[in-house]
């Protein structure tokens, strides 16, 4: 699997980043907006694979997607249900050239819907890190005898 890249735009800072926290995974690059303008700035520096937007009244609202470039409007989009918004018409969207759009009522449907769209195989096996301390042979052996008994 190659490695993706999600962002992650939310003007409210602490939910921004207990999403990433929750989001981040070894194969995936996480990183937080406030704006969706502020994504694409320099475009060509970093690919994105996948949207995840947090309207809030005032600040980060729906139409301020509709300022995004036609090429950036393919990415796949996530929107998180809230107090701000309760409900999104996703065909108003969709009839306004972001064809991939989804929505979310919590962290752990952003993480199902995400799964889905960059690791349809699943996710590899994280990367065993060896331990800091070298454990004598004596040691590892008592520990294996342990095992199995």
């Amino acid at each position: 699997m190659d490695y993706k890249t999600i962002f992650i735009v939310d003007p409210i800072r602490s939910e921004r980043i207990q999403l990433a926290k929750f989001l981040s995974e070894e194969v995936f690059t996480v990183m937080t907006f406030i704006s969706p303008n502020d994504c694409f700035k320099k475009p060509e520096l970093i690919n994105c694979d996948l949207i995840v937007f947090v309207p809030r009244k005032e600040k980060n609202e729906i139409k301020h997607l509709m300022n995004l470039k036609k090429k950036f409007r393919k990415i796949p989009l996530i929107f998180i249900l809230n107090d701000d918004f309760p409900d999104i018409n996703l065909a108003e969207i969709t009839a306004n050239g972001f064809p991939n759009v989804y929505k979310a009522s919590n962290n752990e449907k952003v993480r199902e819907i995400l799964l889905g769209l960059l690791a349809e195989e699943g996710l590899p096996p994280r990367s065993e890190v060896p331990h800091p301390v070298p454990i004598s042979k004596e040691v590892q052996d008592a520990l294996i005898e342990a095992a199995n008994e």
